[in-house]
């Protein structure tokens, strides 16, 4: 797989693709069978600093260790991992859109830890359907870029790993169905049942928070997208419903339920791959409103140059909030066997809308160098 354009380099691989697709029979007839058990890891440090004063660099490390476990035709994927503590008044906390890395392992203090970010069954139904339940990431199911999902070797900018549009709910327990559509084996389409707070959408930040699905304004998450695929390129269309109390905006009182739409694309020729992104919200409860994205990646081998484009509109709610223009461009080298470092420069114009606190200048830079180690 490393050598296809917008697939993650060398072995930073998350296994649960060929594992998951062998369980649902979709792949070819294999020469042996999957191992019963495959683990991979991955070790991240990156490093930022910005331009912007009173923002202190920062440097976040990160450990990921993915697991599937064939159990006869069901299979076991889970996932755990590590994170440091953000710095106080560091780029993570002051500029989040800048930084998909930081921020995904914590305790209700902010607080780095060790966690289980996913525990799911993946369930053959057929020869085309797998149906999947228990702890897991609704993004993986719906919002998917060939060369834009994987912070630890694209791009670093939050807006460019997923639609900022979508209120997708942290790791969560939920499930979610995937099946190839009938006489058309290249489209597939997926649908996610989920609780609308996933662990980090809970105060406590605890698992007996995440079980209590039925805590007040819970709700619950549901999502589906149709998605056409092809070695040349890709489309996917899809709609999500945020049915949880979420406080209108603009100082209106009450809460509603939020609502979108988005739309995913590609195209690959060789060593050069486009993929774009489209989203819309509603604009009572969604402070972002409208995304648009393009991602760019020329890849050779396992060295790779990204280049990407956004702009973020807010609600009109938010009568004061400007629109935010983000780009990054990155620098991937492989070396030192299976080590890669990426340079990374981010311009971010009027940032703010994300939260944080970098909100003079605001318009700022972000240079970033990020090392990534499979152990």
């Amino acid at each position: 797989m490393s050598g296809r354009v917008g697939s993650p380099p060398g072995r930073v691989l998350c296994v649960a693709a060929a594992a998951l697709a062998s369980a649902a029979g979709g792949g070819a007839a294999q020469e042996r069978p999957p191992p019963r058990v495959a683990v991979a890891t991955v070790a991240a440090l990156t490093a930022q600093a910005t331009d912007a004063s009173g923002v202190r660099s920062e440097v976040i490390g990160s450990i990921d260790v993915f697991a599937d476990v064939a159990l006869g035709s069901v299979v076991l994927h889970a996932y755990v991992e590590a994170g440091t503590t953000p710095f106080s008044g560091g780029v993570f906390g002051a500029v989040p859109e800048a930084n998909a890395v930081g921020g995904t392992a914590l305790d209700a203090d902010g607080t780095g830890r060790v966690q289980v970010s996913e525990l799911r069954l993946a369930v053959p139904l057929s020869p085309r359907a797998t149906a999947h339940v228990g702890l897991m990431d609704v993004t993986g199911f719906l919002d998917v870029s060939r060369i834009a999902n994987d912070e630890n070797v694209y791009f670093l900018g939050a807006p460019f790993v997923n639609n900022p549009t979508i209120a997708f709910p942290d790791y969560v327990l939920g499930g979610a169905l995937e099946t190839a559509i009938p006489g058309r084996e290249d489209t597939r389409m997926a649908l996610v049942l989920t609780s609308s707070a996933g662990l980090a959408d809970n105060p406590g930040a605890s698992y007996s928070d995440l079980i209590d699905v039925t805590a007040p304004g819970k709700g619950v998450f549901l999502g589906g997208r149709i998605r056409w695929a092809s070695p040349r390129g890709h489309v996917s269309a899809g709609a999500w419903l945020d049915a949880s109390d979420n406080p209108r905006l603009g100082g209106a009182s009450g809460a509603e339920a939020g609502h979108g739409a988005f739309l995913v694309g590609g195209i690959d020729r060789g060593s050069h791959s486009v993929s774009a992104r489209l989203g819309v919200a509603d604009e009572a409860v969604a402070p972002v409103h409208r995304f648009v994205g393009m991602t760019y990646l020329w890849a050779s081998g396992d060295d790779a140059v990204g280049l990407a484009l956004g702009r973020s509109s807010p609600s009109s709610r938010l009568a004061d909030a400007p629109a935010t223009a983000h780009g990054e461009v990155f620098l991937r080298r492989h070396f030192l066997g299976e080590t890669f470092a990426t340079l990374s420069v981010q311009r971010i114009h009027d940032a703010g809308l994300f939260g944080g606190s970098a909100t003079s200048p605001a318009r700022l830079w972000v240079a970033g160098l990020r090392l990534t180690v499979p152990l």
